[in-house]
């Protein structure tokens, strides 16, 4: 597939379009969140690099018991099924695109600003975040919080 960056950020918005609509339809997902290089401002994301996407769920074991419950453009079986913690990765091929999607897995407690966000997180919001369904607010607030803790940590530096 091509390099140029402007038919990559378009491939990638139709595959963020379609976990968004996804989501939408599921009841026991709370947000959903494009993460990493791709999240970040344009020219970070390579053709290599994968879309990475934060998974907020009431019912984690349901999708990382090895059941078919990903959108039907993603191809089976799972190119890699790792556990980071509280956070279950399951990497897939997008049929159409052809871009290796990483689903990352968590409860809703992932997103908790009390009493302190945990550095994982923290991290991985930091380093680029964009909110694609969020109906409760849960990474409107980690966003928020993340972002006051960073600057107290940049100005003691």
């Amino acid at each position: 597939m091509s390099a140029d960056p402007a038919e990559l950020h378009a491939r990638v918005e139709g595959v963020t379009e379609e976990l968004r609509a996804w989501a939408g339809q599921r009841s026991d997902i709370r947000a959903l969140a494009l993460v990493g290089s791709h999240a970040r401002s344009p020219g970070h994301a390579t053709a290599e690099s994968d879309v990475d996407i934060m998974v907020l769920t009431t019912r984690l074991s349901w999708y990382t018991d090895g059941t078919n419950r990903f959108p039907g453009t993603l191809e089976l079986p799972p190119l890699r099924a790792r556990q980071w913690g509280p956070v279950a990765e399951r990497r897939l091929r997008h049929r159409a695109t052809g871009l290796v999607v990483e689903l990352n897995f968590a409860t809703p407690d992932w997103a908790a600003t009390e009493p302190a966000v945990d550095a994982g997180t923290l991290r991985v919001i930091t380093d680029g975040l964009r909110a694609l369904h969020d109906p409760h607010g849960l990474l409107a607030r980690l966003v928020g919080t993340c972002r006051a803790v960073a600057g107290r940590e940049g100005g003691n530096r």
